[in-house]
């Protein structure tokens, strides 16, 4: 099927379970996404969701189950992306996190560690809604650095004991969304409240020096990394969610999006670019300004170009619908627009001689941010060329940079007066083609000293409306337990699940003993109806699904976690000697469920009725494997077997003496391959060394045998087999009055409570 769209309104996530303002504190619940609720994890070892409601418990990012095709996943027709504006605070050495519905300033976090070079100058959001940022005044030893922020989505401010406190440094889940990482596995997230609270960041000893994140005391920042381009400015994310820097040097590398570290053999110099940068739907990078100007490369064939200064020599942008370059020049009242391949279409007028940062929006409108020389305004034209006029900013001066966010409303940086304004592109006068102008309908202030030199995708909207055609649908289970073993994911079992050629959904999982570890895990991918093993109380599993070339989504209509707790168990017994209601050197007396136990006896002599028993060397063993069923999912070979073996045994009677040998007796249960997975077999076996009856010795060995005496009949080596038991007994004496049983052996399978037919092969 065709991708679908949805709502503009309705543009990240919907989350279960609302808490109001009655129930938390606004101060309480920290970036929540406006008309989000608060999501705990769900509950439960084997979670069906397939429904709207069930897939309302997980986070939805552009992804939805919209009618007509409910109860299932499709992807977005327009990718959403998360509601911030991520400023970099050049001057103050930090980035702000500012909710773009209220203006909220949700988080500010030292952009390096002490000792090392900040200013941060750019700014870009990856698919997971982490922000990148370079940091343009390092270049120690020929390298410079990035740092990358993740996001909190609820949880409650408390104390560092987890008691309640608004003013908490900590943030406890449940979390609506959550990437930071719990370093310290205290079960909280330390992180900033908001301005100014930006926590320390000291690189006693030079520990970060060489990149990693140990000394920084907020959580939130995952990752510092040194990268080959110094003075790094050029930060942009491609479809895989790596990213690409470039710094003065010219020099450009790849970092993995998942470790953060660079990717061997990515590096790269021709010259040119080390400014800002992206990449465009084709996967190509565009870095500006450095060297020969405009750099070209395609990262899929290694090969790349220099554009000159006539195409544009400072801020770049992209055209959400066309895939078309925008690239301003910083003076000359020019903007330029190219085509995908580096051609120049057109030059137009922005209304101001100096220009910095640009942005496309979905509707057709260019913006561009008029620079840090004393200009107030942002000018504004159309994608066809038309000027539409310039908005004026109130109390701002010094645009470097504008971004679209997820309302479509324009953010606009002033360095010079330490503000941030948001642009309503729908008010203020008509200006040229009859189209309104634009007028700020918000302003935040970011306080002395933060000289916001910020021009890039900082707001996510170049990755989210073009680079990255793809969903996710993500959710956190929790086991109830720490240790809890998780064992298969299951999806698409239903005939409206669907994987289009050229399309993908790929399940990926992590866990956890408490929720603010997960992000602290990396994910590993699962295949669909396959054994696994992780271990934690929680675990959060991901599907991702991505759309085929002309635009087909793939479906998913349903998901099912587990753990690997077993349908069944096992039971087990070993028993050496009974004799009526007497038993000698028994082990595992309770049977089920089956434990390793041994018992074993010197000597024995029982009596019952007319029969007397003596027995030597009584040894009784059983055993499982593996020893907790509950730590490990099932696999070939699981079993539980036992043993009774004794050295030499008399039986007397008034007219029957019977005198064996060394006996023993085996029973196992063993999981093997079968028809459709694991299924239990079952063995039995023993073997008696020698007999003799009244003096007269009696041939015998494994095989069974009955031999008829003048008070009963005697049996031997004779195995019991059922769909779920196998009982081993070695020599049975049966007469009128009383019943001897020399080793006997037994294992069986049990289902467990709501699992009938179950078995320790399965879950």
């Amino acid at each position: 099927m065709r991708i679908r769209g949805s709502l503009s309104q309705r543009r990240f996530t919907r989350i279960t379970a609302l808490v109001t303002s009655a129930l938390l504190p606004a101060a309480i619940v920290t970036a929540l996404l406006p008309g989000t609720a608060f999501a705990a994890p769900v509950a439960g070892k084997n979670v069906l969701y397939t429904t709207d409601a069930d897939f309302d418990q997980g986070v939805l990012q552009d992804v939805n189950h919209d009618a007509p095709n409910n109860n299932q996943l499709q992807l977005n027709k327009e990718t959403a992306f998360f509601p911030f504006v991520n400023v970099a605070a050049s001057v103050r050495g930090t980035m702000l996190r500012i909710d773009v519905n209220t203006g909220e300033i949700v988080g500010e976090w030292r952009s390096a560690p002490d000792g090392r070079g900040r200013n941060p100058s750019r700014t870009t959001v990856d698919k997971f809604g982490n922000t990148w940022l370079s940091n343009r005044d390092e270049s120690e030893g020929g390298r410079g650095s990035v740092t990358r922020i993740g996001v909190t989505l609820g949880g409650t401010r408390v104390n560092s004991d987890g008691s309640l406190n608004p003013a908490g440094a900590y943030l406890q889940g449940p979390f609506a969304y959550n990437t930071c990482a719990d370093r310290d596995n205290d079960g909280l997230i330390a992180t900033s409240r908001g301005a100014t609270d930006i926590r320390p960041w000291t690189n006693a000893g030079g520990a970060d020096n060489n990149g990693g994140v140990t000394t920084a005391a907020d959580e939130c920042i995952i990752n510092y990394t040194r990268v080959t381009g110094t003075n790094t400015r050029t930060v942009a994310v491609d479809a895989d969610n790596d990213l690409w820097t470039g710094g003065a040097d010219r020099d450009h590398e790849q970092l993995d999006g998942t470790t953060g570290q660079p990717v061997a053999g990515t590096q790269f110099n021709l010259g040119c670019g080390g400014y800002g940068g992206l990449v465009d739907q084709a996967g190509t990078l565009w870095s500006a300004r450095f060297g020969a100007n405009l750099l070209r490369y395609v990262p899929s064939t290694g090969t790349g170009t220099c554009l000159d200064t006539t195409h544009g020599d400072y801020g770049l942008g992209m055209d959400p619908n066309t895939g078309e370059i925008w690239h301003t020049s910083f003076g000359g009242n020019r903007v330029t627009k190219l085509d995908p391949s580096g051609t120049v279409i057109a030059s137009y007028a922005h209304g101001n001689n100096t220009a910095q940062g640009v942005a496309v929006d979905s509707n057709h409108n260019v913006w561009v941010a008029h620079s840090l020389n004393n200009a107030t305004t942002v000018g504004h034209l159309r994608t066809d060329g038309t000027y539409v006029g310039n908005v004026s900013l109130p109390g701002g001066n010094g645009p470097t940079g504008v971004a679209v966010d997820t309302n479509g409303k324009v953010w606009v940086t002033n360095y010079n007066t330490s503000n941030v304004m948001r642009i309503d592109p729908a008010a203020g006068p008509i200006g040229g083609g009859g189209f309104p102008v634009g007028a700020v309908d918000l302003t935040v202030d970011l306080g002395a000293g933060a000289g916001p030199y910020n021009y890039s995708d900082m707001t996510g909207s170049v990755l989210g409306k073009i680079t990255a055609p793809q969903g996710t649908w993500s959710v956190v289970q929790d086991g109830g337990v720490n240790g809890q073993t998780w064992g298969k994911v299951t999806w698409n079992t239903e005939p409206q699940g669907s994987v289009p050629p050229g399309t993908s959904i790929t399940v990926e999982a992590r866990t956890s003993d408490t929720e603010a570890g997960l992000a602290g895990v990396p994910f590993a991918a699962v295949a669909n109806g396959t054994q696994f093993t992780m271990t934690g109380r929680y675990i959060e599993v991901r599907a991702t699904l991505k759309a085929g070339p002309d635009g087909t989504s793939p479906i998913l209509s349903d998901l099912r976690i587990q753990t690997s707790d077993r349908t069944g168990v096992f039971s087990c017994q070993a028993t050496v000697l009974k004799i009526a209601a007497l038993v000698s050197t028994q082990a595992n007396p309770a049977d089920v469920p089956c434990v390793d136990d041994h018992e074993n006896l010197a000597t024995v002599q029982l009596s019952a009725g007319i029969l007397t028993v003596r027995a030597n060397a009584l040894d009784a063993r059983t055993d499982q494997t593996p020893d907790n069923l509950t730590a490990s999912p099932p696999a070939a070979g699981d079993n539980a077997t036992s043993t009774a073996q004794v050295e030499s045994t008399r039986i007397t009677s008034a007219l029957v003496t019977i005198e064996l040998g060394v006996i023993r007796s085996t029973a196992g249960a063993t999981c093997v391959n079968g028809p459709g997975g694991l299924v239990p077999q079952f063995s039995g076996s023993s073997q008696i060394a020698s007999l003799k009856i009244n003096g007269v010795s009696v041939t015998v060995g494994s095989a069974p045998l009955t031999i008829p005496l003048v008070i009963g009949s005697l049996r031997l080596n004779s195995t019991t087999t059922t769909g779920t038991t196998v009982v081993q007994q070695a020599v049975v004496l049966d007469t009128l009055l009383t019943d001897v049983v020399i080793g006997e052996a037994k294992a069986n399978v049990e289902a467990t409570a709501g699992n009938p037919g179950g078995t320790p092969c399965r879950v």
